[in-house]
């Protein structure tokens, strides 16, 4: 018996059982080039929070008093960097076709959904939610312990 995380035993039967299955090839094309799409965006929004930090310094002040005071700002820059990390974390292991890598990619999906509650995001932990576990339980059968 395969240990399960936080909330995917609850979540199982709804994103396998009451939301359409994904096509095998679907999930295989998902599966082989998921983590190389994964990196580049992980890049990409790496190179964001390092012009925010660098390049950007002062528009911080100027993004966190557009924010009401910079709770959501500096909200949405810590989990952005926790699920940055969590995605460079997964790249070999998905690539490998490792659980790890899933397991890895799920937990940046519930950090990224909690952040979103937390700044009362409430149609981005919807929708984040609903699509981001839906594919995850759909590819998680290619993952090997």
């Amino acid at each position: 018996m395969e240990p399960k995380l936080i909330l995917e035993k609850e979540l199982e039967p709804i994103f396998l059982e009451k939301f359409p299955e994904f096509p095998e090839n679907v999930k295989e094309v998902i599966a082989q080039y998921g983590p190389y799409v994964l990196l580049v965006l992980s890049i990409i929004g790496l190179l964001g929070l390092l012009t925010a930090f660098g390049l950007g310094g002062a528009a911080i002040g100027i993004g966190a008093a557009a924010y009401g005071g910079g709770f959501n700002f500096y909200i949405g820059i810590t989990i952005s960097i926790i699920t940055l990390v969590l995605y460079l974390m997964a790249f070999s292991p998905l690539r490998a076709r490792k659980r790890a890598g899933w397991n890895l990619i799920y937990y940046a999906l519930l950090i990224s959904l909690l952040g979103n509650l937390i700044q009362l995001n409430i149609l981005g932990v919807i929708i984040g939610g609903i699509v981001g576990f839906w594919v995850l339980f759909q590819i998680r059968s290619k993952y090997i312990l």
